[in-house]
């Protein structure tokens, strides 16, 4: 069986900013901060990942994933390949 490749941007938003796989994506948050020293999250709260435009001329921005902590800090997950 093909594993599909978590690298790809449907991929990625499949596996981290689905409902269904919200212990994958805050199990992958806690890992980061663990290294960075900061306290785990407890809760993550998945986020339109779409911006509101503020004028018609406004481009919209679409996050990879967005989500906001038990909290209330918000977290912008994206993939970069480079």
């Amino acid at each position: 069986m093909e594993l599909l490749d978590p690298r790809v941007d449907f991929v990625f938003k499949r596996i981290f900013g689905s409902e269904n796989n919200k212990d994958v994506l805050l199990a992958f948050l806690n890992q980061i901060l663990n290294k960075t020293g900061e306290p785990p999250l407890t809760e993550i709260i998945l986020m339109n990942p779409y911006t509101d435009k503020d004028d018609p001329l406004d481009k919209q921005s679409i996050f990879d994933v967005y989500a906001k902590t038990a909290e209330g800090k918000l977290i912008d997950i994206e993939m970069q390949l480079f």
